[in-house]
């Protein structure tokens, strides 16, 4: 590391130096006014003088506020733009029937909302729904008592509306 001089940037960063965990060195970071290049060149070294990874700090990072509120920023404008740029529905809406329900439950964990949207013929927030609904369907399942719910009782329950399921999820949380 180069010779800092300023005796400020030398305390700012031996206090960011001094951080025990991730969501320490992170907050101090972000309440330091240093460069990006001195906040790099600290992560180097605050890496290599503690057992942690770049993932624990992105890990961190993701939770702490400031980044949070960053990455909040224009949300609903990129989604806009997502969901129309992989848009593949006819612009009709079809029904969803227990064969495309089954081909659905194969593929949901291998592939993202966009490729199944490809796939299907339909737009991303139908395909979040369908996948809303498996995840009520799952938790239904849970609390039943299913260990480990099989695709024909999935089937089952998505098949059903999702205010639905979540009036049955109501019921059975009591």
């Amino acid at each position: 590391m180069s010779i800092i001089t300023d005796t400020r940037t030398k305390q700012k960063l031996k206090k960011l130096l001094n951080a025990k965990t991730p969501e320490e060195y992170i907050d101090q970071s972000v309440k330091s006014n240093l460069t990006q290049r001195e906040k790099a060149r600290a992560t180097k070294l605050w890496l290599e003088q503690t057992n942690y990874a770049i993932e624990d700090i992105a890990y961190a990072r993701n939770r702490h506020p400031y980044w949070k509120a960053i990455k909040q920023k224009n949300h609903q404008a990129r989604t806009r733009k997502r969901f129309s740029d992989f848009n593949y529905s006819t612009g009709n809406s079809l029904p969803w029937n227990d064969k495309l329900l089954k081909q659905f439950l194969e593929i949901n964990d291998q592939k993202t909302d966009r490729e199944i949207a490809k796939t299907f013929k339909r737009s991303i927030p139908s395909i979040q729904a369908i996948r809303r609904r498996i995840n009520l369907a799952n938790r239904i399942l849970k609390l039943e008592g299913s260990e480990k719910p099989t695709r024909t009782m999935l089937l089952k329950k998505i098949n059903s509306d999702e205010k639905v399921l979540r009036k049955k999820l109501q019921i059975l949380k009591g």
